[in-house]
């Protein structure tokens, strides 16, 4: 799960948490619930935006849908304003491109954030995929920006 923690456009946190696909349902809900309650304690932050899922028939988009409800549902919970997005959307205002590539989606989140740049190419395909989560989610928060200015 990528998480960006932005305030005023300064980045405090970008990174990956991760959640073990080998458990129950409810266990992996269990463990989502865990992470972002833990986030909203440590960061206290006004603003919950999370990014809508697409629907396809199987089991693992399923238990995506759950998690993202789960996620909205403790946002307005904690009296935090709630923004939702579809993939397409933020691509769009941030590449200019609603089928962008993640890799073009990273490489504008870089021009903003250069510090994120470690992350862009490593030496397994497997961790710049993980990291195209965290670059997914600073990504949603400049969507954000964008909308405030």
């Amino acid at each position: 799960m990528g998480v960006a923690l932005l305030d005023n456009g300064a980045l405090i946190y970008g990174g990956v948490k991760v959640i073990r696909n080998r458990r129950s349902p409810h266990e992996i809900i269990r463990e989502c619930r865990k992470i972002v309650l833990r986030l909203i304690k440590d960061y206290r932050p006004q603003v919950l935006m999370a990014e809508k899922t697409f629907f396809a028939n199987n089991r693992n988009s399923a238990l995506l849908n759950v998690l993202f409800d789960e996620i909205r549902s403790i946002g307005k919970r904690k009296k935090l304003q709630v923004i939702c997005y579809a993939p397409n959307t933020v691509k769009k205002a941030i590449c200019g491109n609603g089928l962008a590539k993640k890799e073009e989606v990273a490489r504008v989140v870089i021009a903003k954030y250069p510090e994120l740049k470690v992350y862009l190419t490593q030496d397994r395909k497997w961790k710049e995929s993980f990291h195209h989560n965290m670059f997914d989610a600073v990504a949603l928060g400049m969507m954000e920006l964008k909308k405030c200015r």
